[in-house]
C-alpha cells in the first residue's frame, strides 16, 4: 500500500526535475554554470559578485536588511513572492536535515538495540518509511525552489543532483528490508520445525539494506552541507547567517555521525565475537561426538560378549 503512494510521487518529482531541466537549457541546448559563485552565461538578478549576493550602496553585502530584500524581490516579482520563496528554502532544509541527520540514523541505532524485538524492527520499518515520504516532501519544495531560477543552471550543482540519486536509491530500501526478513522469517521457523535449511542470520537482500542505507546515511548528511554551500549564494541568506547555518548544521551533523559510527563498531564487533563463540562451540559439540566411545566399548557393553556357561 505504501508503495503505490510513494511511486506516483516520485515520478512526479522526476518529472518536474526533467521540465525544469529542459525549460533551463540555453539557446545552445547548453547550461548556465554555478561553480563557485563564479557564473558562465548570463546572471540572475541578484547577482553581486562572488558572493552571490548584491550590495547596497554603501558596499555592505548583508541582504538582511528590508531594502535589500526590497531588492531583491524583483527576481521573483514582489517582496511577498521572495518572502514565500525565502520560507519555502527554510522548510526544504529543515525537513531535508531532519530525515538524515536525525530520523534515517536514529531508526538505525534503535534496531541494533535489540534487532530481535518486533516490535523494535515495526518501528524501524514504520519510521523508515515515514522518513522517506518527509523528504519526499523535502525534494519537493527543492525541485519548486529550483525552478523559481529558472534559466540560471542550478542543476549543474551537486546539491540538486546527489538529491535526487539519494531519492531514487532509498526508494528500493523498504523492499530489499522486507526480502531480508521474509527470508530470514523463512529460516528461522525451518530451523524450529528440524527442516534442514542455512542458518539464520544476514541475507544478500539484507548486506544491500544495510550497506546502501549505510551510504544513504553518509550522502544525506554531505548533502546538507552543499545545500548549505548553495544556499549562501543565494539572495536568502547574508554571509553571517549562512556561517551559522553552517556552524550548527556541522556540529549537530557530526555528533550524530559519531554516535551512529560508534553504535555501528560496537554492534559489528558484538556480532563478530558471539559468531567466533557459536563457531567454537559447535566444534566442540563435534569432536566430543568423534570422541563418544563406541558400543561395543561402552559400560552397556560390558559382559555382553562373553561366554555363557550353563
Amino acid at each position: 500500500m505504501a508503495s503505490t503512494t510513494i511511486l506516483p510521487r516520485i515520478l512526479t518529482a522526476l518529472a518536474l526535475a526533467y521540465t525544469a531541466n529542459a525549460d533551463w537549457r540555453d539557446g545552445n541546448g547548453g547550461y548556465g554554470n554555478w561553480n563557485n559563485g563564479d557564473y558562465e552565461g548570463e546572471r540572475p538578478p541578484w547577482w553581486g559578485g562572488r558572493g552571490g549576493r548584491g550590495s547596497n550602496s554603501n558596499g555592505n553585502s548583508n541582504n538582511d536588511s528590508y531594502r535589500d530584500r526590497s531588492d531583491q524581490a524583483g527576481a521573483f516579482g514582489s517582496l511577498s513572492d521572495f518572502n514565500h520563496a525565502s520560507r519555502i528554502l527554510i522548510a526544504h532544509a529543515v525537513l531535508a536535515s531532519l530525515v538524515w541527520v536525525v530520523f534515517v540514523p536514529s531508526l538505525a541505532i534503535l534496531l541494533r538495540l535489540n534487532i530481535k524485538n518486533p516490535i523494535v524492527l515495526k518501528l524501524h520499518a514504520i519510521g523508515q518509511i515515514f522518513s522517506y515520504v518527509v523528504y519526499i516532501a523535502a525534494a519537493g519544495l527543492g525541485i519548486w525552489l529550483a525552478q523559481q531560477s529558472a534559466g540560471f543552471g542550478i542543476w549543474n550543482d551537486p546539491h540538486p543532483q546527489l538529491g535526487l540519486a539519494i531519492l531514487a536509491i532509498a526508494f528500493f530500501q523498504p523492499f530489499f528490508g522486507a526480502s531480508h526478513h521474509r527470508i530470514y522469517k523463512k529460516r528461522a521457523n525451518a530451523l524450529q520445525a528440524g527442516q534442514p535449511t542455512k542458518q539464520p542470520g544476514r541475507t544478500t537482500p539484507g548486506r544491500i539494506h544495510l550497506w546502501v542505507g549505510r551510504i544513504l546515511i553518509v550522502l544525506g548528511i554531505v548533502n546538507g552541507g552543499l545545500g548549505i554551500r548553495l544556499a549562501s549564494y543565494s539572495p536568502f541568506q547574508s554571509d553571517a547567517t549562512s556561517r551559522r547555518t553552517g556552524i550548527i548544521y556541522g556540529a549537530l551533523a557530526a555528533a550524530m555521525f559519531v554516535l551512529y559510527v560508534a553504535f555501528v563498531v560496537f554492534f559489528e564487533v558484538k556480532r563478530a565475537r558471539f559468531q567466533a563463540k557459536e563457531r567454537e562451540e559447535r566444534q566442540k559439540a563435534i569432536d566430543n561426538k568423534q570422541g563418544l566411545p563406541t558400543y561395543d566399548e561402552s559400560e552397556e557393553s560390558v559382559g555382553q560378549n562373553l561366554p555363557r556357561y550353563s
